[in-house]
């Protein structure tokens, strides 16, 4: 046979049909040969396998096409004119579930209008019979080398598109922060112009009030003296006629309401003066700069701030422990507390009950915003902390409280952890150190 002649050693295969495979150490790559003529199939064979690749042989492309699916092949070496299924077929289905795979076309001359044919429907390239094994050797090399480049082409451009994906998400997180800075600063400003226009007029209610109060208290002293007096010397029928115009005026009921009225006006008074300090102390920027805070006052102050959203749908249960004071930025944690605090009001359907509870343990504070809502299924609380993550409706979440929260959590050095069962509630717990 002229391909003996050639040079290619011969070696015996296990059959006469199926396939075969030699495997070789420290392999240069993995090479399916497919040729229903047995002679040349071994020779190819014995030839690929001695020059350090991993030679797998097949009497049909049937098989050839299923060890395909199955494997990571570098390259397939076959013949067009085959029974069944033939090289053209062969190289239109590898290509269709493999296009990565170079493709060597071994034909007669009598098929160079088929072997151009195959070249333009993705062909690597192709043998004329009779072979020379310094060609086909070289043809190897190339197309193992092309599959390698375009393995390596793939995996990288498949890093930058995950690079340039978690770049973007970076970035669009990033704005996202930026807004919600802006946000913070107009809201500082608004604050500072509330606290300019609202604290003189305030501050007059609240004095005025005051007065009111002592003034009160004088005038009843004095009423309840002279009506001490006047039972000992007034006429019956003049007592009578006073305990009528007493009665009618409901004199004992403002006796009783006007110095609550008054109490109540100052408290809230004092509730306008705290929210407006609130407000100008979660505002206000704390320039990346730890200072020594309390964790309970910051506490306080994210629930007097959300207060408003919280009362109409549970009932505050609050237990501060004996922590200590901690080096932290307290108008970020601010900010945690109060999307907790909302996150929780948000979750409960009618009338629940949210707790607060800090402790000190292992030399940690720690933090436990719980409620009674409706929980979180375990395939979302896997990914609560995801940015951009909601299960809100559009519009009515950003997906971004509980990662920014996170960050925060990250940034002083401790972690936030969720437990929670469907129709349970749930429990955010931060964990801070102890930093003086």
């Amino acid at each position: 046979m002229q391909f003996a002649q050639q040079g290619f050693p011969s070696r015996a295969n296990n059959g006469a049909s199926g396939s075969e495979g030699v495997m070789t150490m420290d392999s240069r790559g993995k090479i399916v040969i497919v040729d229903d003529d047995v002679q040349v199939r071994e020779s190819l064979h014995g030839f690929i396998a001695e020059s350090g690749y991993e030679a797998y042989g097949f009497d049909n492309a049937c098989e050839a096409l299923l060890f395909l699916v199955d494997q990571d092949v570098d390259l397939v070496l076959t013949d067009i004119r085959m029974p069944g299924m033939d090289g053209m077929e062969l190289l239109e289905r590898a290509l269709a579930v493999k296009p990565d795979i170079p493709i060597i076309l071994i034909t007669a001359f009598a098929d160079i209008d088929l072997t151009v044919a195959a070249i333009k429907k993705g062909a690597f390239d192709f043998i004329f019979k009779p072979y020379d094994p310094a060609h086909l050797l070289k043809a190897l090399e190339k197309g193992v080398t092309y599959r390698r480049l375009r393995l390596s082409e793939l995996h990288y451009r498949e890093d930058l598109e995950r690079a340039v994906e978690e770049r973007t998400l970076e970035l669009k997180k990033a704005h996202e922060l930026l807004l919600q800075s802006e946000k913070m600063a107009l809201v500082g400003q608004i604050a500072a112009g509330i606290a300019h226009e609202i604290n003189n007029p305030v501050g007059f209610i609240s004095s005025n009030l005051e007065s009111l109060n002592k003034y009160t208290e004088r005038l009843l002293t004095f009423l309840a003296t002279q009506s001490e007096s006047l039972g000992r010397y007034c006429p019956v029928e003049e007592l009578a006629r006073i305990g009528e115009l007493r009665k009618n005026g409901r004199i004992d009921r403002l006796a009783e309401e006007v110095p609550a009225m008054v109490r109540e006006s100052l408290e809230g008074v004092e509730r306008i003066k705290e929210i407006v300090r609130n407000l100008k102390g979660f505002s206000r920027a704390d320039n990346n700069e730890f200072v020594m805070a309390s964790i309970n006052e910051t506490l306080s102050q994210a629930l007097n701030i959300v207060r408003n959203e919280l009362k109409y749908v549970a009932t505050m249960v609050t237990d501060y422990g004996d922590i200590p004071l901690t080096k932290c930025l307290p108008n970020q944690l601010t900010q945690v507390f109060m999307n907790l605090l909302v996150n929780a009001a948000q979750a409960i359907q009618g009338q629940g009950e949210i707790g607060i509870r800090t402790w000190q343990e292992d030399g940690k504070i720690r933090i436990a915003i719980s409620d009674t809502g409706c929980g979180i299924p375990d395939e979302i609380k896997k990914r609560i902390f995801e940015p951009f993550f909601t299960t809100k409706e559009v519009g009515k979440g950003t997906g971004l409280g509980l990662p920014i929260s996170y960050d925060i959590v990250q940034k002083h050095s401790g972690r936030i952890t969720v437990e929670s069962s469907t129709g349970k509630g749930t429990t955010f717990t931060v964990e801070l150190p102890v930093v003086t």
